[in-house]
């Protein structure tokens, strides 16, 4: 789908959209009701490829690893879109002809993403004290952005003109509403806090998804030399390595939570589902996780989303030569 950059009238009135229903951090997500351990946050598959010998206790509590996993890394991707809004966004279009009213749909799109890391950590924090444990020592065996090149290496591409940031932000956009709707068909059996900050996060995501491509579109239009012909090719690899190769490092630390086991159930619980992971040959591990592992697998398989698809065929993008996954059907495990 081709966004007109040009049309004033028509991303004034996008912006105004996106005001009027913009939800607020405090009054509209109900922190009030806490979080409720004995409920689920993300369904999980029927297959059990990553657990297969697991009891019902010990699922939830995979469910409940797996949901904060996601909240921390929609998280720091935001966080990391922000630190860089100078480099990847202020500094390209100041360098073209754009209205306004394309700015100031951009300065809202970096406000709403900012409130979404905010909302997502506050979560995690929540969490964190229901499971008597300090808010950085969870954070210490979640997905984080902090002590790692990404930021660097986003920021060198686009000051060389490319745009691997706004692939990877189009690419996740398309995640988060992928996985609400997984959300949205169990509702009744996840935790209500859980599911009520990502439909805020949804009806957002829905509303300002196209800005990403807004900017490939300004990318594809005023961009034509050599390097950037390059970039345009190559800008979607780039982020799928950078992103695959972030997201394995980070389920890395997912070892450290046996430390933990005495602070609370919910450790002792989640230390014994890892051994059946230690069960696994490293080559098993590595397939299962890339293959047939719900939201993991599907964060690995950028490509395979479906406005993706259609922005790599417009833009005449590549991608890896990788397989597609494999994944089986979505339940709710309670």
């Amino acid at each position: 789908m081709k966004f007109d950059i040009y049309d004033e009238r028509k991303l004034a009135r996008q912006l105004q959209i996106q005001k009027k229903k913009s939800w607020d951090f405090d009054k509209d997500i109900h922190w009030e009701m806490g979080i409720d351990l004995n409920k689920s946050l993300l369904p999980l598959d029927n297959n059990r490829a990553l657990f297969p010998n697991a009891s019902q206790e010990e699922l939830k509590v995979i469910s409940q690893l797996m949901g904060l996993i996601v909240a921390s890394t929609i998280s720091q991707l935001e966080e990391v879109a922000c630190k860089l809004k100078v480099p990847v966004w202020e500094k390209f279009l100041n360098k073209h002809p754009v209205n306004p009213e394309l700015f100031a749909l951009g300065e809202q799109f970096f406000e709403e993403e900012k409130k979404h890391a905010r909302t997502f950590k506050r979560y995690i924090n929540m969490f964190a004290s229901e499971v008597n444990i300090d808010p950085d020592d969870l954070s210490s065996i979640l997905p984080s952005s902090e002590n790692s090149s990404i930021e660097k290496i986003y920021t060198l591409n686009s000051n060389m003109g490319g745009m691997a940031m706004w692939w990877l932000i189009s690419a996740v956009e398309e995640e988060a509403i992928l996985f609400y709707h997984f959300l949205h068909e169990v509702k009744d059996s996840v935790d209500p806090l859980y599911y009520q900050i990502h439909r805020c996060h949804f009806e957002e995501e829905v509303r300002h998804k196209s800005y990403a491509q807004m900017m490939l579109e300004v990318h594809k239009e005023f961009e034509s030399g050599p390097v950037s012909q390059m970039f345009k090719k190559v800008d979607f690899i780039t982020a799928e390595v950078l992103n695959m190769t972030w997201t394995f490092k980070q389920l890395l630390k997912v070892k450290k939570l046996k430390k933990y086991k005495n602070h609370h159930q919910f450790f002792a619980t989640l230390s014994k589902s890892i051994d059946h992971i230690s069960n696994m040959s490293y080559y098993q591990l590595m397939h299962t996780l890339f293959n047939s592992t719900p939201y993991i697998s599907h964060t690995l398989h950028l490509s395979e989303h479906k406005h993706v698809k259609e922005m790599l065929s417009r833009y005449k993008g590549l991608k890896l030569p990788i397989p597609s996954s494999s994944l089986g059907d979505i339940k709710c495990i309670v």
